[in-house]
């Protein structure tokens, strides 16, 4: 039987207890303490802000919850490929806003549409809208082609 000090003993450790791990439960993988040094210096560029970044790399994390660290590397791609198409979706509305600025109102007067349409014809022969639709295409390839992988990844392993 077991002594009055031993019960005690394991209802403070009860106590402390965060409650059973079974094979369901998931296993957070180590984390590095400052999640922004090594890849928000890699992917994040002058002028963009890098704790939009670490929060949209922690957003994915937090809904794709990594069991591994290739899940987590996956991930990490999968951040790296939405901040990628982001900054050219910036690029191409940069692009087009310059364009529709620098048009003198009195030789190209009409709607704000109108406008814009005539600077998207400005810019179609400079080529700049063709390579920045191909690099937004390819990221969102890569995202889609990342995604699958994890989920084929998390499937093979159930």
């Amino acid at each position: 039987m077991r002594s009055e000090l031993q019960i005690k003993a394991s209802q403070r450790n009860g106590a402390k207890s965060r409650g059973p791990r079974s094979a369901t439960t998931p296993v957070t993988p180590p984390r590095s303490p400052h999640p922004r040094s090594t890849l928000s210096q890699s992917i994040v560029i002058e002028g963009e802000n890098p704790d939009k970044f670490t929060a949209l790399l922690t957003s994915l994390r937090t809904e794709l919850i990594p069991q591994t660290q290739i899940e987590d590397a996956l991930i990490e791609d999968l951040a790296a490929c939405r901040w990628r198409q982001r900054r050219f979706l910036a690029m191409e509305t940069a692009a087009l806003s310059h364009q529709i600025r620098v048009q003198d109102p009195q030789i190209t007067p009409g709607s704000p549409a109108s406008r814009a349409a005539n600077a998207l014809t400005a810019l179609s022969s400079t080529r700049t809208l063709d390579l920045i639709s191909r690099y937004e295409t390819c990221y969102n390839r890569m995202y889609n082609r990342t995604l699958k992988t994890l989920k084929e990844l998390r499937s093979a392993s159930l």
